[in-house]
This record gives C-alpha cells, structure tokens and sequence, in this order.
C-alpha cells in the first residue's frame, strides 16, 4: 500500500543529549527542521501515535511538543486560534492543521475516567507486634467490605488514616489507636496555610493538611505526566473523619489537570444510608455487581 505524504512521517537524528533533530523532506532538500529535548521526548511519541492518520505537517507534534507541556496543554494550544492561524514553536498553522490535531486529541482522550477509591481505616486491627500491609493491619467485616471495594471497583486504591494521613494499602505500619478527634484542640506552632487558606494552628489542622497533599501527589502519579487522564475520586468515610477534612477545603481544593470529579457515597447512595451495617451491605453488592458471572459462552462483565 502507497503511504500517503500527508501525515506526518518526520526524519529524526538522536542528538548527543538525548534529543531529536526532527525534519521534514521532500525532492528539493528539507523543507522544515526543529529539535525536540530530551525531557520533550515522550510526549513527541504520544502525538506522533494520535497523529498518525492525520494530515498534518511532519514536523508539527515536534514543535507541540516543544511548546506544550502535556497533552491537555497541546489541545488547549491548538485551540487557541487567531484569524484560522495559530503561531506554534515559531511556525504557523493554518485551521485546517489545527482542526485535524483537535479532533485527533479528542477522539484519543474520549475513554473511561480513572476510577480511585479513598476509604477510612478501621478501628480495628491486629496487634501482632512490628510492621505489617496496612491492608492486612486492619481486620474486621466493616474493612473487608472496604478492601474488597477499593480492590475491584477502583483502578487504584488508598486508605485515610488518623495517624498516617493517606496510606498505600500493602505500605507496613505498626499497630496503633488513633482517630481524628484525638488530634482536635491540640496547638502547634506553624506556618502553614490550610487548603482553604486558614492557618495550620492544631494537630488536627495539620492532619487535614497532610491529607491533602498526599491525596494531590497520588493524583498527580495515577493520572498526570504527558498524557493525563480524567479521574472519578470516590472517597468512603464516616462523618467523623469527612467532616473535619471537608471543613478544610481538603477535598475542594485538588486539582488535577484533567477533570476530576470526587464524590462521597457512604453519604449519598440511598443503599449506603443509616450506619455500617448497610455501608457493608451496600459495598457487598457494588462488588458483586462488578465481579465477571458465568455465563453459557464464558464470562462478561456486568
């Protein structure tokens, strides 16, 4: 099959720094040439990928990628359009160009949200003496219920603690007994602003804090980089852990460069309402609802 000459098919050189000397060639000689830094690299090759079957100039995800930070960014830059032109790394690009590149970023990103699962820890545990999985510390039918949602319903998962702020599940802790209100009234001396711009003046304000910046960086490792994703946050806690969070601006305040969306269903599903036993309960069938059921021609997904 004839390649067509319209979609980008740039020539590279690797440069001694890690880079790329990118160029476009026809019968003549070279018609465009940029280079791309190495730290510009990954993104180069994402659009490279989404743009090629699109009739686009060879050397533009070279220069989007010189300008642009991650794949939002490009689909915001292109965009951004002046009298059907638009100025990219020194070039113009005429609408058509930039049309082209919209509708490819579009078509790639149109997928499935992150689904992440935040969930409360448990009053009860085991008291095995040394370090163990945070998962495996806690026990009891209420944290079952907890790990088998965060496990199958989220892509990833983590766990709101007192004493840790935000955990990895398999992450060793130590056994402990703490809760939020513990921590409440407790001065400390600090400088720190909380999410909704108050000062940090208590254990449970910086806490609160703690939260927040752990939940932002494990948002920022599941769904940032060059290519960022959505992200649906569900957050399983009790009143007397959500409140003094909410109050906060802990979860308010996080921001990802995709959308997000975070919701609470221990305090919205109908399911969910009237105490543990019909959170348990209600956990049990959103995880039976997502499990794979045999059928006569195999397994699906319900």
């Amino acid at each position: 099959m004839t390649e067509d000459p319209h979609v980008p098919r740039p020539r590279e050189h690797e440069l001694p720094d890690g880079g790329l000397a990118v160029s476009s060639h026809w019968v003549h000689g070279t018609r465009d040439a940029t280079t791309v830094a190495s730290e510009d690299t990954e993104l180069y090759r994402l659009l490279l990928d989404i743009l090629y079957d699109q009739h686009v100039p060879d050397t533009m995800p070279a220069r989007l990628a010189t300008e642009c930070e991650d794949l939002v960014e490009v689909r915001e830059t292109v965009a951004d359009v002046h009298r059907a032109r638009n100025g990219i790394d020194g070039r113009d690009y005429g609408l058509s160009y930039l049309k082209a590149v919209t509708q490819a970023i579009d078509d790639y990103r149109d997928r499935e949200p992150l689904r992440l699962v935040a969930v409360g820890c448990s009053g009860s545990k085991h008291e095995d003496a040394g370090a163990m999985p945070a998962c495996e510390r806690y026990k009891g039918s209420y944290w079952v219920g907890k790990r088998r949602y965060y496990e199958t319903i989220g892509d990833d998962g983590r766990i709101i603690s007192a004493e840790h702020a935000v955990l990895h599940p398999e992450t060793p802790i130590e056994h402990y007994e703490r809760t939020p209100g513990d921590l409440e009234g407790i001065p400390i001396d600090s400088d720190q602003r909380l999410p909704n711009g108050d000062d940090v003046t208590t254990l449970l304000d910086r806490w609160a804090l703690d939260v927040h910046e752990q939940l932002s960086e494990w948002l920022q490792s599941a769904a940032g980089g060059v290519d960022p994703r959505d992200v649906e946050l569900e957050v399983l806690l009790g009143r007397d852990y959500r409140d003094p969070l909410e109050d906060r601006g802990v979860f308010e305040a996080l921001r990802i460069h995709g959308d997000l969306s975070v919701s609470f269903p221990f305090q919205t599903a109908e399911q969910a309402q009237g105490g543990m036993i019909n959170q348990i309960d209600w956990m049990g069938d959103a995880v039976e609802a997502a499990m794979p059921i045999a059928t006569d021609g195999g397994e699906r997904d319900v």
